[in-house]
């Protein structure tokens, strides 16, 4: 078999069990989606998952973000709007965008931070790669700040991995406060200006403002 069949092959196969992952877990929810049974629905055995995927967790997350590729390659050309626009907008736009992954990963996260060995294993990890050749959102973020800093409108002092992941747990984090409106689509969205605003307040360079 050549190199391009069983490229083709491996893509395929992935898929599939991508495809089964979410059959699984509409039927009996993350805590219960064993890997012996999303084997089983792909039809592959139990160890093909491990030639595509690290682990369980990644598997998850490539599952229930799978849909997502366009949004992934939107917020991957964030670092190129360094020097358009403000930071604020470009953050809050690239923020409101990533509220759209809610419904597929707050269950998932849910699911994961209620088993302390997983979630053990989730803050270890990278951010799985969705859309291969991309960066994360985090790293998209980051190198996004990296850039600003560059150009003097954001501090050159700062580590942009920590405001990175400062900012997207907030975001999530957001949506899990009382008083949130479950009914509304983005329950969060009228709280992401004030959070950049009070990021950005601490990292602002001399080059920058909000207007």
């Amino acid at each position: 078999m050549g190199v391009a069949a069983m490229t083709k092959r491996g893509d395929e196969t992935r898929a599939r069990l991508i495809a089964a992952t979410k059959d699984v877990v509409r039927e009996v929810g993350y805590a219960h989606a064993t890997t012996k049974a999303i084997a089983g629905a792909a039809g592959v055995a139990e160890g093909t998952i491990y030639r595509h995927f690290p682990d369980k967790v990644a598997l998850f997350f490539s599952a229930a973000l799978s849909g997502s590729q366009a949004l992934i390659e939107e917020l991957a050309t964030l670092p190129e709007l360094a020097g358009s626009a403000t930071v604020d907008e470009n953050l809050e736009h690239a923020l409101a965008r990533l509220l759209v992954l809610r419904q597929d990963l707050l269950p998932l996260e849910l699911a994961l931070n209620s088993d302390p060995e997983i979630a053990r294993r989730r803050q270890a990890m990278d951010a799985p790669d969705i859309v291969p050749g991309l960066p994360s959102p985090p790293e998209a973020i980051s190198r996004y700040l990296d850039a600003e800093a560059s150009l003097g409108r954001v501090r050159a002092d700062v580590d942009s991995r920590q405001v990175s992941l400062l900012l997207l747990s907030a975001l999530f984090g957001l949506m899990l406060a009382p008083g949130t409106d479950p009914s509304s689509p983005h329950p969060a969205s009228a709280q992401i200006g004030p959070l950049v605003h009070l990021v950005l307040d601490g990292i602002r360079g001399s080059g920058s403002s909000r207007a």
